[in-house]
């Protein structure tokens, strides 16, 4: 019989997951801004082909317990699948129109979306408190929108799939706790299932290879190596994803998100050159800021509420 995780061990998960997080968002957009390679379906086709790769190595290397796949299996975990597919593609491409710290702050309103979808799913109401910090992050997304000097229609379109999809995603893994399959398992159910999509997407849906063959640095060791790091990490973040969601909650893998993008857009604004911040832009960052971190407090506080001892 497996051991309930300690609190510890819960927030040890919980930090893997948000350092993973910065790491591929950093390397993603480098991938794009340095590099120039704009590509984001090939980009996500090879984290998916890689994943599956470790995946199968690991296995076979005795590291990892992955189940069978059969057809019954695949016909379950499709709708995971296919917002999994939704979540990756539509992340990586509005990486390639966004600066980081305006990703950031619009990503944020996935936690909106997966409150809302917990109450539906699972009948969980946000206290007053929660909303008050959701309202900060909603209301900080809402003004560095209006005021992005660099707005980019393609990149806010993408990023709204990208919230949705994550929230499904989240709540999905939640509901496909009982299957009986480990996290693993429906990891590469995932990642086999999303290859004939990411492929038909890449031949039919875009030029990409053509410009993929043509691109000057494609023998550069360099951007080889930081490609497949990249990519890589996707593999990790995936699995980082299903063990803080199956561990504590889809709202806590979500709140980790919140904390993490704090660095993330410190980092973001200080390492790439694409963040023009104007004074309203900067405001609207900082209520998002705020309001993830209250929020984060308020969800922390309400989970783990003060023991009153009786004397």
């Amino acid at each position: 019989m497996l051991m309930e995780p300690t609190p510890s061990q819960r927030a040890i998960i919980c930090i893997q997951y948000g350092v993973v997080s910065v790491s591929i968002t950093l390397f993603n957009r480098a991938v794009f801004s340095v590099y120039q390679f704009n590509f984001p379906a090939f980009v996500t086709l090879i984290q998916i082909l890689v994943s599956i790769l470790y995946i199968y190595t690991l296995k076979y290397s005795g590291r990892l317990r992955v189940g069978a796949l059969t057809i019954e299996g695949a016909r379950r975990v499709a709708p995971l699948a296919l917002f999994w597919w939704l979540y990756v593609v539509s992340g990586v491409t509005a990486l390639r129109f966004l600066n980081v710290p305006m990703y950031s702050v619009l990503r944020r309103s996935t936690t909106l979306v997966v409150v809302a979808g917990e109450y539906l799913a699972f009948h969980k109401v946000p206290t007053g408190l929660s909303l008050t910090g959701l309202g900060l992050m909603t209301g900080g997304a809402i003004v560095a929108g209006l005021s992005d000097v660099t707005f980019n229609l393609a990149g806010y379109l993408w990023v709204a799939v990208c919230v949705f999809s994550t929230a499904t995603y989240l709540l999905l893994i939640r509901k496909l706790k009982d299957t009986g399959m480990n996290q693993h398992t429906l990891l590469l159910y995932n990642n086999v299932l999303a290859l004939p999509l990411m492929l038909g997407m890449l031949l039919l849906g875009t030029d990409e290879l053509a410009g993929v063959a043509a691109y000057p640095r494609l023998a550069d060791p360099r951007f080889l190596v930081f490609l497949l790091v990249s990519c890589s990490q996707a593999f990790l973040l995936n699995v980082c994803i299903f063990r803080c969601t199956l561990v504590n909650s889809a709202l806590a893998t979500n709140v980790s998100g919140q904390v993490k993008d704090i660095l993330t857009t410190a980092l973001g604004a200080t390492l790439f050159s694409d963040v023009p911040l104007r004074p309203l832009n900067a405001l609207g960052l900082a209520l998002g800021l705020l309001g993830s971190t209250a929020y984060s407090y308020i969800s922390y506080r309400e989970a783990n509420p003060r023991k009153v001892v009786v004397k």
